[in-house]
């Protein structure tokens, strides 16, 4: 059976929406990446800073060819064991808005491990900009419950699909720079990325 959530998103997102989404780590408002109004968009109902760049969530590891380059091999040593989960990377960006990288050369991606959301991804067709669902300095949600009136009357679309696990967001890994830094600490922690970058530079000086 079809779920209507799926195409009423999509509709949003392709007609320059902001809507909220489940991941699995909290709530996220997506927009479309490509859309410079969308995204614009996105900055104002969040009051999100606009120095502040917006990561992105992939439906597939197809997409990743579409907005980053330059990709080290640890980016992929990474993925193999992470993806889909809570691990958002920082590699080069490729063609994308100077508004969604707040004028710098690199992006977060990641693939989320939630099915509905995949979905969700794989009927729009691409990447999707997210961030998480609250006003900028508050909380993150767990449920739409949590977004409040302000932030709700502002979204064009709420895929509800009642709690998510969090609080915890995802951790934010930038491997653009050498060597590579945690940006935002999240549900996979410091210490276990410090084991998988001693690991691979191990793999590397045995091969």
């Amino acid at each position: 059976m079809s779920d209507s959530r799926i195409q009423n998103a999509v509709s949003s997102l392709r007609n320059s929406g902001v809507i909220a989404i489940p991941t699995d780590t909290v709530y996220g408002l997506g927009a479309d990446p490509f859309n410079a109004d969308a995204i614009q968009k996105l900055y104002h109902i969040k009051g999100r800073p606009e120095e502040k760049p917006i990561p992105l969530i992939l439906g597939s590891v197809n997409d990743i060819d579409k907005v980053a380059q330059n990709i080290p091999a640890f980016f992929y040593h990474l993925t193999e064991k992470y993806w889909p989960g809570g691990l958002t990377i920082i590699v080069e960006s490729k063609d994308l808005l100077s508004e969604l990288t707040a004028g710098r050369n690199t992006v977060g991606l990641r693939i989320p491990n939630h099915i509905l959301l995949l979905k969700i991804l794989n009927e729009f067709g691409g990447p999707m900009a997210i961030t998480s669902a609250n006003l900028s300095g508050e909380p993150a949600s767990t449920s739409p419950q949590e977004f409040g009136c302000e932030l709700t009357k502002k979204l064009d679309y709420i895929v509800d699909d009642g709690n998510t696990p969090g609080p915890i967001p995802s951790t934010v890994y930038d491997i653009s720079i050498s060597p590579p830094v945690i940006r935002r600490e999240g549900i996979i922690s410091r210490e276990t990325l410090n084991m998988e970058l001693a690991c691979y530079n191990r793999l590397l000086k045995n091969s």
